[in-house]
């Protein structure tokens, strides 16, 4: 038996509910593709990000060199 926040659907015809079934699908695949490119991006900053570490990194070993001729 549905809990009273869901009696309302029992009112709805079967074409109202399949038609916001699918409503619903269209918005989830939405969402995943969504979901899909912000890790993508995600996954491009973080390989940014740790090039540019490692290029600090690198440009500090440098500049301690020439800091330690001085």
């Amino acid at each position: 038996m549905p809990s009273e926040e869901y009696k309302h659907y029992r009112l709805l015809s079967s074409e109202d509910l399949i038609s916001m079934i699918e409503k619903k699908d269209a918005d989830i695949k939405i969402l995943q593709k969504n979901l899909k490119d912000t890790k993508e991006l995600k996954g491009k900053y973080y390989a940014y990000n740790q090039f540019h570490i490692e290029e600090l990194s690198r440009l500090d070993g440098i500049i301690g060199k020439y800091k330690g001729l001085k």
